[in-house]
C-alpha cells in the first residue's frame, strides 16, 4: 500500500439496484469490483485485436465537435446507448465522453456515470479514476476525492503526477493551504512521484490566491533548484503576487531574470507591473515597459491591461489620455468592456462632469455594451452628490428596464441622497419598501439613523434602532454613537443614558464626536446631572475629549 493513501477509508461504491442504466444516482463511497467484471475484462481485451463497426460510429461521434453533443440529455442518452454495446466500449471511449462532461461543467453527473461504470463492471484506468478526483474537487467534495485515491491502490493501479496536481489544486481551493503543502511535501519526501511544472505552479498559484505569498516564493525557489524550470504561467503567478503586496521592484528584477532566462513573458506577466508601477504613479518606467511589451517582445496589450491603463490615467485626472487609449482599443480590434468604461465614468464623476458621464452611459447602450449596477451606482452617488435627485430616481428605474438588481450599494446611495435634500420620511418609506425586498446591511440603517437625527426625527430613529435587531443586524460602535447624538442633540438625555450604558456594556467606546458634544452639553447646561455622569462614563470607556 502505498504512503499516499491519505484517506484510510477504501473506495466503495453502494450496492447496485440492478442491471439498468441509472446514472443520475449521486456518488457515494467506492469500490469499482462488480459482478460484471470478469465479462467486461473479455470484452475489453477484444479491442486490441480490431474494432468493431458500430464503436467506429461511436469514436466518430464523441470526437465530432470536441464533445460530440450539444447538451446533458444528449450525453446521458449516449451513456445509456455505450451500455448496451457488444461488446463494450474501451475505457478510452467512456473517458472521452466524461471529459466532455467535465467541459460543460457538469462535474455531478459526471460522478454518477463514474459511479455506474463501476456498478457494471466497465474498465477503468488511472485516467478514468483522475477525472473522477477532478471532478470531486469542483465539487467541493474532497473526502471522496480520497477516497478515490485509495481506490486507485485498491485496484493495483498507481496514481500519476496528474491524480496528485488535481488534489493539491482541490485543497488549495478550499483554502486547506497547509494540508496541500503536506501533500507536496511527502511527494518530494516519499519521491513515488515526481513533481513537474504544474505541481509547483499549482502549488504557487494556490499560495499566492490565498494569502501566503513568502511560501509561494520559497516555493519558487525551491523549484529553481530542483530540476524543474519554472514556466510564463510560474513567473506570472509570482510577479502578480509580488505586486499586489506592493513589491513591484522584486516583481520588475523577476521579470528581468525570466528574460534572461529565455522564458517569455504574455500579457498576463505585465499587465500587474503595469498596475502597481501605475498606482505608484510612475509612468516613465510604465511607458518604457509598454515599449518593451509591444516592440521588443511583439504582444499587443490585451484588453486587460487596456483597462488597467484607461483606469490608471482617468484617476490622475488625464481624461484625454484615458479616451485616447479607449480608441486606440477599438482601432486593434481589442473593443473595451463595461469594467473599461466603468473606470472613465467614475472619473468624468470625480471631476464633476456628471453630463458627460451620462453622455458617456448612452455611449455605452448604443455599442450594444451592458451596464452594470457598478455603472449605475457610480452615476448615482454624482447626481445625488449633486443635488439632481429626480435624475438619479430615473435611472434607478432604468435599472430594472435593464433587468439589473439593484444592490444594497445602490440604496445606501439614494437614501443617503434623500437624508441629505432633507427628506427623511421619503427616504424612510424608500427603505420601508426596499426591506420587503432586498438584502439591507448596517450601512443602510446608519444612513437612515443619521438622516432622522439630523432633520429632527430621533423618536423615528429610535423605533427604527430598536428594530434593527428583529431583522438579524446588531448595532456596532458607530451605529450607538450615531444614535446616541441624535438623542443629545435633541435634548433626549434620558434616553441617550440609557443608550450609553448600553453601548459600554456591550464593550463599544464613545468616539471623539460624542466626547466632545458631551462636554459641551456640560459647560452650558450645568443644571442636568445627567450630562457629566455620561461624559464621564464615554470618557472612562476608553476615549478623551477633543
Amino acid at each position: 500500500m502505498s504512503m499516499m493513501c491519505v484517506s484510510s477509508g477504501l473506495v466503495s461504491f453502494l450496492p447496485a439496484r440492478g442491471n439498468t442504466c441509472s446514472p443520475c444516482v449521486s456518488i457515494g463511497v467506492v469500490d469499482c469490483h462488480s459482478r460484471n467484471t470478469n465479462k467486461s475484462k473479455s470484452n475489453y481485451n477484444h479491442h486490441f485485436t480490431h474494432i468493431p463497426h458500430p464503436h467506429i460510429k461511436l469514436q466518430r461521434l464523441l470526437t465530432q465537435n470536441k464533445s460530440g453533443f450539444d447538451n446533458l440529455d444528449d450525453a446521458l442518452f449516449l451513456f445509456c446507448k455505450m451500455l448496451k454495446m457488444q461488446p463494450l466500449p474501451c475505457d478510452f471511449h467512456f473517458n472521452h465522453l466524461l471529459t466532455a462532461l467535465v467541459k460543460m461543467k457538469q462535474y455531478d453527473v459526471a460522478l454518477s456515470l463514474f459511479r455506474e461504470m463501476c456498478i457494471q463492471g466497465i474498465p477503468v484506468n488511472i485516467v478514468t479514476f483522475n477525472i473522477a478526483i477532478n471532478c470531486c474537487c469542483h465539487s467541493d467534495r474532497l473526502n471522496y476525492a480520497f477516497s478515490l485515491l485509495a481506490g486507485i491502490l485498491k485496484r493495483g493501479f498507481v496514481p500519476n503526477v496528474v491524480t496528485y496536481n488535481t488534489l493539491i489544486r482541490g485543497l488549495l481551493a478550499q483554502h486547506k493551504s497547509g494540508e496541500a503543502r503536506l501533500l507536496f511535501t511527502n511527494l518530494i519526501k516519499f519521491g513515488e512521484v515526481k513533481p513537474d511544472v504544474v505541481t509547483f505552479t499549482t502549488m504557487i498559484d494556490g499560495l499566492c490566491k490565498t494569502g501566503h505569498p513568502d511560501t509561494a516564493l520559497w516555493f519558487f525557489k525551491f523549484m529553481e533548484k530542483s530540476d524543474c524550470e519554472p514556466n510564463t504561467v510560474t513567473y506570472s503567478n509570482i510577479i502578480n503576487s509580488l505586486c499586489k503586496h506592493g513589491l513591484v521592484n522584486d516583481a520588475l528584477n523577476l521579470y528581468s531574470e525570466m528574460i534572461e532566462k529565455g522564458i517569455l513573458p504574455n500579457s498576463w506577466t505585465y499587465s500587474p507591473i503595469i498596475q502597481a508601477l501605475c498606482n505608484s504613479n510612475r509612468w516613465e518606467e510604465v511607458t518604457m515597459l509598454l515599449k518593451q511589451m509591444t516592440d521588443d517582445m511583439n504582444i499587443s496589450p490585451d484588453v486587460h491591461t487596456f483597462t488597467i491603463l484607461v483606469d490608471a490615467y482617468s484617476k490622475s485626472g488625464e481624461l484625454d489620455t484615458a479616451k485616447q487609449i479607449i480608441e486606440m482599443m477599438n482601432e486593434r480590434g481589442e473593443y473595451p468592456v463595461i469594467v473599461t468604461y466603468n473606470a472613465l465614468m467614475q472619473a468624468y464623476c470625480g471631476q464633476g462632469q456628471i453630463d458627460e458621464a451620462l453622455a458617456l452611459l448612452n455611449s455605452i447602450r448604443s455599442k450594444e455594451i451592458m451596464p452594470s449596477c457598478y455603472t449605475y451606482n457610480i452615476l448615482l452617488d454624482a447626481f445625488c452628490r449633486h443635488m439632481k435627485l429626480d435624475i438619479a430616481m430615473d435611472l434607478y428605474r432604468n435599472m430594472a428596464l435593464e433587468g439589473l438588481k439593484p444592490t444594497v450599494e445602490t440604496h445606501n446611495i439614494l437614501l443617503h441622497g434623500l437624508c441629505q435634500l432633507g427628506k427623511p420620511m421619503e427616504a424612510l418609506t424608500f427603505f420601508k419598501i426596499q426591506d420587503q425586498g432586498y438584502m439591507l446591511d448596517i450601512v443602510t440603517y446608519e444612513t437612515m439613523l443619521n438622516g432622522l437625527c439630523n432633520n429632527r426625527n430621533v423618536d423615528k430613529a429610535l423605533s427604527l434602532f430598536h428594530l434593527m435587531s428583529g431583522n438579524g443586524l446588531f448595532p456596532d460602535s458607530g451605529t450607538y454613537n450615531i444614535i446616541i447624538r441624535g438623542c443629545l442633540r435633541n435634548k433626549k438625555y434620558d434616553e441617550a443614558r440609557k443608550l450609553v450604558d448600553k453601548m459600554v456594556d456591550c464593550g463599544f467606546v464613545a468616539d471623539a464626536i460624542t466626547t466632545s458634544l458631551l462636554q459641551h452639553l456640560v459647560l452650558s447646561e450645568l443644571h442636568d446631572p445627567t450630562l457629566p455622569a455620561m461624559h464621564q462614563k464615554c470618557l472612562h470607556s476608553g476615549f478623551k475629549a477633543l
